[in-house]
């Protein structure tokens, strides 16, 4: 009798890396969309910061009930239809018009026209409609044919009517959607560096135009070269879409958060992004290969743990150091591999029919997992979390991680499982993307080394110029990171009333190096390469929100910069300033920045940070401190400073009846310009400026040595 033969074993699917003109297409809708979607996300940030004025409450009901409705409008787009072709282009289609209206908004509002509640609603009912778009065509991406080729014909229930009642053993293109997802992201932070940073979507010039009608454009093409094909199954659990979108608009593809985080210059962040675009490609097209021991837990546990390490071991105020600030570049660059990686394990399944309804179940997750992440991150700044908020992002990580693990394992767990007694060997829809996917990975990484040049501020000036002995020129404002009460971002109002006040120091508060309210702009590079200044900033809340300091380099070099903590005291906000020694026509003038904890009832917190700030930095000699006190005259703060020897610039050479925020009807005076008896102020001017929520102060003085 013979001996028992063991059960055969299944083949491991492994995902090709030929050339598969198939698969480019696809991928290039999914890279295209995802770019639209992820611009889209950030513009949420300053539109929902328009809900802020509301309340909390009103922000927050007003972010999930955005980020809830991906779900309803795919019901509206693909109820009771197939995933075909043809309804993919609609959905496209819809998306890019409505992307195309919210440019030609921005420029009527631009030329005056009042639309700025019109493109509140528009804008952020697109973002829904982006993140729905975005599920919808994954899905259409990740499909693959049935194992003898024939389309599935529609059933009643939109379902396929021939769809097997298990899975035949053929793989979703889930590689494919997680390239695509991922170089989409990237290439949205590309196009953003090559912009500045200061996104189309808030601009009215030609590059604005044409950067948005070339992305979706490409969207439409590729949309309308498939519209032929058919409904094939795909991959389930698309909402993991969420966590990824968020992370990548907060930190993956956001190079103004790198090169602050990191401490480096922003150059070399977005460089890092050409880098990781390059690395990116390499990695998932072999993400199947969950044999291989501890391969389904290696890209999750890198993934978490350097989200981990990049929020949780950065000092705020000092930062990681200079070798520690590449170490952590470095470390950004391996997340983003990593993150892709991870993402293709959680969509390597196998394929099975989609319907309607679970797709709008996964956009509307999709959604959520966008949002909770970013918006809980940020609401910590009014309303302290019971947990640190650095733990949100680690969270989102973990979102994605535990379910590309828990793929990765049945995979593992399938492909050592005996063959089905029908003989039928585990098959795989081959992804070709190899090829393509470094094709795309180059030319966006093209984009963003073309990025580098519009983001680089020079460090060394040629010569310094004469000045009259003493006289100075200072404009203090608070920025409120860029974002206007329109709510818009004019970057370039700023600029033009920097270079308008031929100011030759600038003390800023409120200054955005990357955060999701601001839109995602390295402000400080921003204003200091297009008004010819260069900068120096402070974090505040956190690393990607301070104080700096701008001033002309014709003055010479700063001296002595110093920055200081201030105490939390009753919160919700760290807070921070920063000294610095500018010369004055041969005279030294010693100029703080500084921003005060914001709750009318904080005068406490508020004279505790002050006296921590003057202890650090004595009223001794010319010295000007300027910023937002957040407190009106007569109060306590006020007559704090008065009792150390300064005077306010606005009592003593201005109108003290003027007021500074909010900038539109104005009806607080909490901005102020003060001076040591070192100091004599010859003229001031509170401007009529409201490309911020506060007013900006010009103040014109003469020191004494």
């Amino acid at each position: 009798m013979s001996a028992a033969q063991p059960p055969p074993v299944r083949p491991v699917p492994r995902p090709a890396t030929r050339f598969d003109r198939a698969a480019l297409l696809p991928l290039l809708l999914v890279v295209t969309v995802t770019a639209i979607v992820v611009e889209l996300v950030r513009s949420s940030g300053p539109l929902l910061d328009h809900a802020f004025s509301a309340g909390v409450v009103t922000v927050a009901l007003t972010a999930l009930a955005t980020y809830a409705a991906p779900g309803v409008l795919v019901v509206m787009i693909a109820a009771r239809l197939e995933l075909t072709g043809r309804v993919v282009l609609l959905a496209v289609a819809a998306l890019v018009v409505a992307r195309l209206a919210l440019q030609g908004l921005g420029a009527a509002i631009t030329a005056g026209v009042d639309l700025g509640l019109v493109r509140y609603g528009v804008g952020l009912a697109t973002v829904a409609l982006g993140i729905g778009v975005l599920v919808l065509v994954a899905a259409f991406a990740s499909g693959t044919p049935t194992r003898d080729g024939r389309d599935l014909a529609p059933g009643s229930d939109g379902a396929p009517e021939a769809s097997p009642a298990r899975p035949d053993g053929r793989l979703a293109r889930g590689s494919l959607v997680a390239l695509g997802v991922v170089l989409g992201a990237l290439l949205a932070g590309a196009v953003s560096a090559a912009l500045g940073t200061w996104d189309a979507y808030w601009r009215s010039d030609v590059a604005a135009w044409v950067v948005t009608v070339a992305v979706a454009g490409a969207a439409v093409a590729c949309a309308w070269a498939l519209r032929g094909r058919a409904a094939w199954p795909g991959a389930r659990g698309l909402w993991v879409l969420g966590p990824f979108v968020a992370l990548a608009v907060q930190v993956l593809a956001n190079p103004a958060f790198a090169a602050s985080q990191a401490g480096v210059a922003l150059p070399f962040a977005v460089a890092a992004l050409a880098v990781a675009a390059v690395l990116a490609p390499w990695f998932v097209p072999w993400a199947g290969r969950s044999t291989r021991p501890g391969s389904p837990w290696l890209s999750p546990t890198v993934l978490v743990a350097g989200v981990a390490v990049v929020f949780l071991a950065v000092p705020r105020l000092d930062g990681p150091g200079t070798v520690g600030g590449w170490a952590l570049l470095a470390l950004l660059v391996l997340l983003v591999p990593a993150a892709a990686r991870t993402l293709a394990l959680a969509l390597t399944k196998a394929a099975r029919p989609l319907t309607w309804l679970r797709l709008a179940g996964a956009a509307s997750v999709a959604g959520l997992t966008t949002a909770v992440p970013l918006l809980g991150y940020q609401l910590e700044y009014d309303v302290p979390l019971p947990v640190p908020h650095t733990l949100v992002p680690v969270a989102a990580a973990l979102a994605l991680a535990v379910p590309a693990v828990a793929a990765g394992l049945r995979a593992r767990g399938a492909s050592t499982a005996p063959a089905d007694p029908g003989g039928s060997g585990t098959t795989t829809a081959a992804e070709g993307t190899g090829v393509p996917a470094l094709a795309v990975g180059g030319a966006v990484a093209v984009l963003a080394l073309v990025g580098v040049t519009q983001v680089h501020v020079p460090t060394t000036t040629s010569a310094v110029a004469d000045y009259p002995v003493g006289e100075l020129r200072l404009l203090d404002w608070n920025l409120h990171y860029g974002v206007s009460a329109d709510p818009s971002v004019r970057l370039d109002e700023l600029v033009a009333t920097i270079e308008d006040s031929g100011a030759d120091v600038v003390t800023l508060q409120e200054v955005s190096r990357g955060w999701v309210l601001g839109g995602g702009a390295d402000m400080a590079t921003y204003l200091a390469r297009e008004t010819g200044m260069r900068f120096a900033f402070v974090p505040a809340a956190d690393r990607q929100f301070g104080n700096a300091l701008l001033w002309d380099p014709l003055r010479g070099d700063l001296a002595d910069v110093v920055r200081h903590a201030l105490p939390y005291g009753a919160g919700p906000q760290e807070r921070s300033a920063i000294s610095a020694t500018l010369d004055a026509g041969g005279v030294p003038v010693r100029v703080t920045s500084v921003h005060l904890q914001h709750r009318e009832e904080n005068t406490p917190t508020r004279l505790d940070q002050l006296e921590t700030l003057l202890a650090d930095e004595p009223v001794e000699g010319a010295s000007v401190l300027a910023g937002d006190l957040n407190a009106e005259p007569g109060w306590d703060e006020i007559t704090f400073l008065e009792e150390q020897g300064l005077e306010s610039g606005q009592d003593a050479a201005g109108d003290p009846d003027a007021l500074t925020s909010p900038s539109i009807a104005p009806a607080h005076r909490i901005d102020w310009v003060f001076g040591s008896d070192d100091v004599t102020f010859r003229s001031f001017e509170v401007r009529d400026v409201t490309a911020s929520d506060h007013r900006p102060l010009l103040a014109e003085l003469r020191a004494r040595d």
